[in-house]
């Protein structure tokens, strides 16, 4: 059976980059038939066909039928202009799922401090209402019924008990990427530090120091190491961090750091063997690359389509000599830098399309 797709929030950053991947998708079990973007459909339309300021000309042909109807590579789509949900068609148009793109139907605002939210106060549940099988977030919601990344726990997808599901965000998917490598090649991650050099956002757009005179570096809360831990429950309340924003469109870095422990000795060769090896490997589905170059920059991660980019030239590993009693015997301790690079909007864009792929593939 094939299933109805709908995009909310079409005609932003998310929204643009996630509908061209269901436009070139593979994939017989997934249709989109709504477009829903408040700012009209002629912002979006003329939007799509306008080159880009990072992406380029995005690789397909949109046209405006009617003040609801759009194509896109000549197939139908439904258009609507709406933030009440109960005017938007989701029945008749056949709608079984949603990319939630907005952002605008995530965790509420608390009422204080000792409200304790579940997944029954996530606002996405506002689509189930209306007949929505399962809602795709594509950004971080701790009232989701589950957080899933494709790579990492995508098979713990549970049909009866995931309606709403949480996609993490492009820090936490560049993160547990090569976090989860490092585990199922048997290393015991004991303790996390990480930081993120991260591309300006929304939230940074009032401040004229980052999108006006672009001359400032801000410090920024990340929710990133926290969301970790519910991806990789191992690493639950084993990991803090912060987020530094730059003055740049797109392209972000992040740097690990951890004590490990192994059975064997560990060397930067050994574990770049380990993300040049997860590279080929079926389990991580292409969301875990390598940039061969000796140092990176964002030219160098702007279109990489994977969660985690790793620069190997910049993976360092410092022995433990002081927790290590025996350095003969394992287990043995070590200190490790990981880099990972992350198109912050493409990357991001793709894993929640493969992610609806593989839900409809399991229905």
């Amino acid at each position: 059976m094939v299933k109805g797709v709908a995009i909310n929030g079409a005609g932003g950053r998310i929204g643009r980059a996630v509908t061209n991947e269901f436009s070139e998708l593979d994939c017989n079990k997934l249709e989109v038939r709504l477009l829903n973007e408040p700012l009209g459909i002629d912002y979006v339309v003329n939007s799509y066909r306008n080159r880009d300021p990072v992406h380029g000309v995005y690789p397909w042909k949109i046209e405006k039928l009617s003040d609801n109807q759009i194509t896109i590579n000549g197939l139908p789509v439904y258009f609507t202009a709406e933030k009440d949900l109960s005017n938007i068609p989701f029945k008749d148009k056949g709608i079984d799922m949603i990319l939630e793109c907005s952002g605008f139907f995530g965790d509420p605002k608390p009422k204080d401090k000792t409200t304790k939210l579940t997944s029954a106060d996530n606002l996405a549940n506002k689509f189930i209402q209306y007949g929505i099988e399962t809602v795709i977030q594509t950004y971080p919601v701790k009232t989701a019924d589950a957080m899933l990344v494709m790579g990492v726990n995508h098979q713990l997808y549970d049909q009866r008990n995931h309606r709403t599901i949480s996609n993490a965000s492009c820090t936490t998917k560049a993160l547990a990427m090569p976090l989860q490598v490092l585990i199922d090649n048997g290393i015991h991650i004991d303790a996390l530090s990480m930081d993120t050099t991260h591309a300006a956002t929304a939230s940074q757009g009032k401040d004229p120091g980052v999108l006006g005179t672009l001359s400032q570096i801000l410090t920024h809360s990340t929710g990133a190491a926290k969301a970790t831990g519910l991806v990789i429950p191992s690493l639950a309340g084993r990991m803090t961090g912060m987020s530094y924003r730059v003055p740049t469109l797109d392209g972000s870095f992040a740097n690990l750091y951890f004590v490990a422990l192994s059975n064997v000795n560990l060397n930067q060769e050994k574990l770049n063997e380990m993300f040049a090896s997860a590279v080929k490997d079926p389990r991580y589905a292409g969301r875990i690359g390598i940039h061969e170059g000796k140092d990176a920059g964002t030219f160098d991660i702007i279109g990489r389509r994977e969660n985690a980019v790793i620069i190997p030239s910049k993976t360092i590993v410092i022995p433990l000599s002081f927790m290590n009693n025996n350095l003969s015997k394992p287990p043995y301790a070590h200190l490790i830098t990981v880099i990972s690079g992350y198109d912050n909007e493409l990357g991001s864009s793709v894993d929640p399309v493969l992610l609806a792929k593989y839900i409809a593939e399991k229905h």
